[in-house]
Parts: C-alpha cells; structure tokens; sequence
C-alpha cells in the first residue's frame, strides 16, 4: 500500500480511528430514526421516489425524465467524434415522440448487476480524446434486487426507460424482470427476515450453476440457514422476461454477508470504509468494464450496510442530514482543520464534485479516507491514481490549484 505525505502506516488500520473516538459502538441512529431519514431523500433531492409514483403518468412527465442528445461534442473509444448521426439513431431509438399521452407505470427487480445509462446504448462516450477512463453516458451501477419502476421501451426493444431509488435513465432490458405488480417488488425490498452483503462483493451461488454478484449494502430477502449455508432469494427472469424467485446460496460465517442490517455506529462505518481501502475508483461503477465505485458510491455503499440510503451523488448527499461544519471562503486553512474538529468521525465531507468521510484531527491535521480518482502533491505531481485512500487534508496551501481542505464546503452527518 503507498503511503502518502503525512499518513503512517498505523494510520491504514480503521483501529487507529476508531481508538481515537469516544463511544465508537454508540447508536447514532435507530431503526426508527433510519426509516425517517430515508423516507425525507427523495424530497430534499428533487428526485422522484420509484414507489411514489402513479399508475398512470402523462406522457411529457415520462419524457422529462430522458436526457435528449444535444449537440455537445463527444467521443468514441478511438477518440474520434462521436458523429451527429449516431446522435440521432439514440434519438430515434429512445422513441419519445411515439409515447401515447398516457403510460403505464411497471415495476420489476434487477437480475445481476447492471448499467444505468444516459442514453439506450452500451457505446462509451467521453468529454475528451481518450480520456476512455469517464464513460459520460454511464450515470450508475445497479446491484441485483434492485427495484425500478419501468416507464418506456426503446424502438429496438432492448432498452428500458426507469426510475430507480437513486437516479433515472435506461437499463437493458433483458436485466430487468418484470413484476405482476408494485406491491410484489414493495414486499420484495421490504421483506423480513433479510440478509445484507458486508463484503465489498460476493458471489451468490444459484441451484443452475450461474452466479450473480452483490456489492456492499445489497439487501435481499433471507429464504433461511442451513449449517454454514444462508440462503436468499434472488430474482430471475423467465422466458418471457416475467420475475420469478429463486434460492442463492452465500456462506454465512465468512464475514460476507449479515443477517440484518450492521449497527449504525462509527465501529461499522470506519470498519466497512476500511475493508474497500485500495480497491479502484470507477466512475459511476464501471470503468473499461470493470466494476467498482466512484466517491459518492463509495460513500453511499458504506452507510448502505446500516440500512441507510444515502443519494447516489456528491451533490445530493450534500443536501440530506445536519450540517455540522460550514467552512466560508475566507476561511484560511488553519481556521478550516480547526473546524474540522467538531465534525464527527464517519461524517461525510463535501467539496465539488467529490465526497470523503472524515476520520478525525492529528495534530491540527485533518484525514479522511476516500476514494479518490488522482492524488496530486501540491506542487501539482500525480502520486497515484484511482484507489481508496487514506489522505490528510493538507493545510499547507498550493501554488498550482486549492487543496481538498482549501475547497471544502461543509460537512453533513445524521444528526
């Protein structure tokens, strides 16, 4: 593991956090209490809430929840334009102007793992030339069990236009089964007895030899135990793309999965951030293909295990929780670490475009872990790139660019 400027090694084991804090395994929040945070998201988004949604939406409801292609220039995985007439096929295939002026609003679960997408289309767009690192048209990752309330279907059929807990935009549609009502994927997500995944992923064995993989906070219903053996129930689709429920089968006693929700205290948030310390940043959870977490998901799946749904985006998780630090432009960074002090241990930190949770104060030194896309030193060298990382907040300033201290604008916790 690289050390980077000011983090010992002692400092890379959640323990030094946690040996640091009063009342690590103190509740922060209860049942009850996680049930009002999670019901308040969707209004202090502006996002729409899958399960709110009526049965019968008009059309240009439907199609204000499409992201039509503009003439904004993007590229190709050779880094070529992506040319006008690629733009228009999208266009064509997303079908919007063909919507009758009513829609049937559908329901169904995720099958593996999946893509939520800008446009109908697996095609990789980036900003810039090459830069084949940010997919812009990946908007998330989706694990399986996932509820999504379906609105359209693209002209090829393929596609599917959906709402889902954390954000809108287009799912394949052979990854989605279709329910025979909202109330068969309500009782879905809200079954009893549940298990949740603990592990950064883990497979999930299933009785025809496949497997699907679920991520940190993946939530599904527990079917039973049978010795060391937990078994659960996954969705599937049949034939004809209709849900159907079959048992998965994960060890129950190799830390990667729980029965029920871990406790909402900082034990589990550092203890959680820390098993994911290392592993590589991908924007929007996929990366050339390889599946991951960018840092609002990272943040977001590490509360996910205490059964709290953090929003999927920096941005978002800025608007949710109390503020507990509020830092002023004119703050110089000494001023900023002081700050920082009365943000607990497991807060989320917020600047543009990124998010890290805080660990505490060394020293008038602020840490946070994180998982960062680029380390740069202030002279402005990359260090490394893309991990989950220990960093402190440098409280010396930069000649080239404002340090993560430097561009903090407050810090949210749950209370």
């Amino acid at each position: 593991m690289t050390l980077l400027p000011n983090v010992t090694p002692a400092m890379l084991d959640a323990e030094f956090w946690l040996s640091r804090l009063d009342a690590p395994d103190a509740v922060l929040l209860d049942d009850a209490a996680i049930a009002a945070f999670n019901a308040a998201v969707p209004a202090l988004t502006g996002l729409p809430d899958p399960f709110r949604l009526p049965d019968v939406m008009d059309a240009d409801a439907v199609r204000a929840l499409s992201v039509l292609p503009t003439g904004r220039p993007y590229y190709d995985v050779t880094g070529a334009p992506i040319p006008a007439t690629v733009m228009e096929s999208l266009r064509a295939n997303m079908a919007l102007d063909a919507l009758p002026g009513e829609v049937s609003v559908r329901f169904g679960l995720t099958v593996q793992r999946t893509h939520l997408r800008t446009f109908p289309t697996a095609l990789l767009a980036t900003a810039e030339p090459g830069d084949i690192s940010f997919d812009e048209w990946q908007e998330t990752s989706l694990d399986v069990g996932w509820p999504v309330a379906v609105l359209h279907t693209s002209a090829d059929g393929r596609w599917l236009l959906v709402v889902t807990p954390i954000y809108y935009g287009w799912l394949r549609a052979d990854h989605v089964a279709l329910a025979a009502s909202r109330d068969v994927v309500c009782s879905f997500v809200t079954a009893e007895p549940f298990a949740v995944a603990i592990a950064s992923e883990s497979g999930i064995a299933l009785p025809d030899g496949e497997h699907v993989v679920a991520e940190m906070g993946t939530r599904l219903p527990l079917a039973g135990r049978s010795g060391a053996v937990l078994r659960l129930r996954v969705p599937r689709r049949d034939e004809a793309g209709r849900l159907i429920l079959a048992e998965g089968y994960v060890p129950a006693n190799e830390g990667l999965w729980h029965e029920g929700y871990l406790p909402c205290t900082r034990r589990t948030l550092l203890t959680q951030a820390f098993s994911m310390l290392g592993e590589a940043y991908t924007w929007g959870g996929m990366r050339l293909g390889m599946a991951g977490r960018d840092c609002s998901h990272f943040v977001m799946n590490v509360w996910g295990v205490t059964g709290l749904r953090l929003p999927r985006n920096s941005g978002q998780q800025g608007k949710v929780g109390v503020t507990t630090v509020q830092f002023l432009p004119e703050d110089s960074p000494t001023v900023r670490a002081e700050k920082l002090c009365a943000a607990p241990a497991g807060a989320w930190l917020l600047l543009p475009g990124h998010v890290m949770l805080h660990l505490g104060v060394v020293d008038g030194r602020p840490y946070a872990i994180h998982d960062l896309w680029r380390y740069r030193r202030p002279d402005g060298d990359t260090i490394l790139a893309g991990r989950v990382v220990v960093t402190d907040l440098p409280i010396e300033p930069s000649e080239k660019r404002h340090t993560l201290l430097e561009r903090l604008t407050h810090a949210q916790f749950v209370r």
